[in-house]
């Protein structure tokens, strides 16, 4: 029986561990529309909502930027500085895992057979100012252009 191997969606020889900004967006599982509404979020979204705003007290040089639950997904700039002194640093791949992992736990607790997420994230490292303040812009007017999102669903 052959298996299918799927493809990374990371940048070969890439460190994600190293300091910089990278745009994230994760997807619900199916892509169906759990969080609530662009203009409500509903107890699932608030949930997503609060978990990312908490990942820097979770993971020390680690910040979110600029972010925004969506009906069925989440958009963050994720900034990793330098290491925590030990010569170690977080790994955006651990970051979003935990993310994830903190988000379903707290999810299950209300809906304990509810698939949360899909597998994976999508990443982009932003490598200008330019690209930089495109997505910054892109995040912060995503719920006024939800009707137009590729991931726009009723």
């Amino acid at each position: 029986m052959a298996y299918h191997s799927r493809k990374s969606p990371r940048l070969k020889e890439y460190d994600y561990s190293s300091e910089n900004y990278y745009f994230v967006t994760i997807c619900t599982h199916d892509k169906k529309c759990i969080f609530g509404t662009p203009e409500e979020l509903n107890t699932f979204g608030i949930i997503a909502k609060r978990e990312l705003l908490q990942i820097p007290s979770h993971f020390d040089h680690v910040k979110i930027d600029q972010c925004v639950v969506m009906p069925n997904h989440v958009h963050a700039i994720v900034v990793i500085g330098c290491d925590n002194g030990d010569g170690t640093t977080e790994k955006l791949d651990m970051i979003v895992g935990q993310y994830k992992s903190g988000v379903t736990r707290k999810i299950r607790k209300l809906a304990p057979e509810m698939e949360v997420w899909q597998r994976s994230f999508h990443d982009h490292v932003i490598r200008s100012r330019s690209s930089y303040e495109k997505i910054w812009e892109y995040i912060a007017f995503n719920p006024q252009g939800w009707e137009k999102d590729c991931f726009y669903c009723r």
